[in-house]
């Protein structure tokens, strides 16, 4: 079985996520897909919507896509979230003999990928899927390292978030309708809110 890891803030996910998600699975043939919520990412400020909020709104954007699943797994780890055991804590409950196990982040992230906690250690856990971002490059990559090809995705989190505090419509672009929904029940990016 194929499994692929995808961590990441998710504040609030929106469709350029099950984009990635879809292009992932299709691209490497992914039986499951993981879907992380970082509970204290390392190299990000903390965010400021709380971690339930995050994981539940994850829960409504993979409704109907299957080999899709959330995973609270950082939950109950230590902090900061460092990928590897995350990696680590996620194989334990669910490796089989034989299976594959791939790990999918951003150029943003390759960039900075040397200085993540063990990063050596990291590749000998999982195999690197890394898909563009607009400002990072996706040059030649080495082994064990792939590319997943894509057009740059308009949707970004930090921009929704952004429109959101200045007052713009909750039916901002690439965020589902129960997702919306779930912002105006909870209050969340209220306008005006720091970031």
């Amino acid at each position: 079985m194929n499994h692929c890891i995808f961590g990441g803030s998710f504040d609030p996910p929106h469709e350029g996520h099950r984009h990635l998600a879809r292009a992932a699975g299709s691209a490497f043939s992914i039986d499951r897909l993981y879907w992380v919520p970082a509970q204290d990412p390392p190299h990000k400020a903390t965010p400021r919507t709380p971690y339930r909020h995050r994981l539940e709104m994850c829960r409504l954007a993979v409704t109907a896509m299957p080999g899709n699943e959330v995973s609270d797994i950082e939950a109950g780890l230590p902090q900061p979230s460092y990928s590897l055991n995350t990696i680590r804590a996620l194989k334990s409950r669910h490796d089989r003999p034989g299976d594959t196990w791939l790990f999918l982040i951003g150029a943003d992230n390759w960039a900075i990928f040397p200085t993540w906690h063990q990063p050596e250690e990291v590749l000998k856990e999982v195999g690197l899927i890394v898909y563009p971002r607009k400002g990072s490059a996706l040059d030649a990559l080495p082994p064990g390292v792939k590319a997943l090809k894509l057009d740059l995705l308009p949707e970004s989190s930090s921009e929704i978030r952004a429109a959101l505090h200045r007052g713009a419509s909750p039916e901002a672009a690439g965020v589902l309708p129960e997702i919306r929904a779930y912002i105006a029940e909870h209050g969340l990016y209220a306008p005006g809110e720091a970031r």
